[in-house]
């Protein structure tokens, strides 16, 4: 594999630099990242209007190294579509998503900064386009952060029906947890997977959002050529037994039973392994910063949830937990965190490094208490 940089000394100007205070310089020299800029980019939360915007102009900013294009599926309440930003013209492909449920939307932002991270003109952000080919969804979930009923954003999208009994992970005059409905099935990407038997299709996937992730997982060459798959969430509060505040969680595929049924146990037990090597490498590059104790999350078992769908479709697939809305400033520690996280992992894929890293690091990993409703 062709490497572009020494992969430990750049690994640790990008820590260094996307972590630093506000004095800091506005970029790392020689480095692949430009710095958050936390007042204007992390700490506010932008609605469709400005969401839509912004990427429009990172995409136009990059001079052709970056794609705007609209998801193939409007959202269920709306009609509006979900705004989605290719960057770069490598071999590998790697695939973000954040955002899928309404009320976990400061992670939204962590994806944005990759984006305009990865669409400037620094060297390190070049080379990192010639070798990689990213799809980033910054907001899945369009409904449930700013087109609710309510007015406030919700975990599903808004698709709201009286109904008794409710389909599954469907809440009553709500809507679908985007989230558990992303078809696992390399024959049948339209596939329902809450309904009928695992090996065959289940009926049409009533959830456009999830399509949409679904579309954009195959146009960027499915399992087949997408090696890495992170989904960006927010968590509950949550203490480790000594009392320390655990401010994140990560965890990789566990739908082992499904892989069986479908007869890929090798191959989703691969995806697995290469899963925890990209644990390992977040875990590195965020160990010992504020705002990044880590937790392994007690991940749950449906196939259809993101971690797990993409896993068995062939990809390493991750899932990352933010602690949630906690205010403005926090937000912006928050968003900073996930971004060097997901920053981390697009570097040692662009390198190659992330395939020489040891699975240590993840399985030590300590997992984090009992979930609680709100999570992945």
């Amino acid at each position: 594999m062709r490497g572009i940089r020494a992969a430990a000394a750049i690994a640790a100007v990008i820590v260094a630099g996307a972590l630093a205070g506000p004095a800091a310089a506005q970029t790392t020299p020689g480095g692949p990242w430009s710095q958050p800029n936390q007042n204007e980019s992390l700490s506010s939360i932008r609605d469709y209007g400005e969401l839509v915007k912004t990427m429009q102009q990172y995409v136009q900013r990059s001079d052709g190294a970056a794609r705007f294009s609209w998801g193939a599926y409007a959202a269920k309440g709306s009609e509006r579509r979900i705004p989605i930003v290719s960057v770069g013209s490598g071999d590998r492909k790697m695939v973000i998503i954040a955002n899928q449920h309404g009320n976990e939307y400061t992670v939204s932002n962590s994806a944005l900064e990759i984006i305009r991270a990865l669409t400037s003109n620094a060297q390190g952000a070049k080379a990192i386009r010639d070798e990689l080919t990213l799809t980033i969804i910054p907001r899945v979930n369009v409904d449930g952060f700013d087109a609710t009923t309510t007015g406030s954003p919700w975990r599903q999208n808004v698709d709201p029906f009286s109904c008794s009994p409710c389909p599954a992970f469907y809440e009553n005059n709500r809507g679908y947890d985007i989230n558990r409905y992303h078809s696992y099935l390399s024959s049948d990407p339209l596939d329902d997977p809450n309904t009928g038997p695992v090996t065959t299709g289940q009926g049409d996937n009533p959830v456009p959002e999830a399509l949409t992730v679904r579309n954009a997982y195959d146009a960027a060459g499915g399992g087949d050529e997408v090696e890495v798959v992170l989904d960006l969430h927010h968590q509950g509060t949550y203490k480790d037994p000594d009392g320390s505040m655990v401010t994140a969680a990560t965890t990789w595929p566990n739908a082992t039973e499904t892989a069986d049924e479908l007869g890929i146990r090798d191959a989703f037990d691969e995806d697995v392994e290469t899963s925890k090597k990209v644990v390992s490498t977040l875990l590195t590059a965020t160990d010992g910063k504020g705002y990044a104790n880590f937790s392994r999350y007690p991940g749950t078992l449906p196939p259809g949830i993101s971690r797990n769908a993409y896993g068995l479709l062939g990809s390493a697939s991750v899932l990352i937990e933010m602690r949630g809305d906690i205010g403005q400033k926090s937000n912006g520690y928050i968003a900073k965190t996930a971004y060097v996280a997901s920053a981390s992992v697009v570097d040692a894929l662009a390198d190659g490094s992330l395939y020489r890293t040891s699975t240590a690091r993840a399985e030590a990993l300590k997992e984090r208490g009992p979930g609680v409703d709100g999570d992945e």
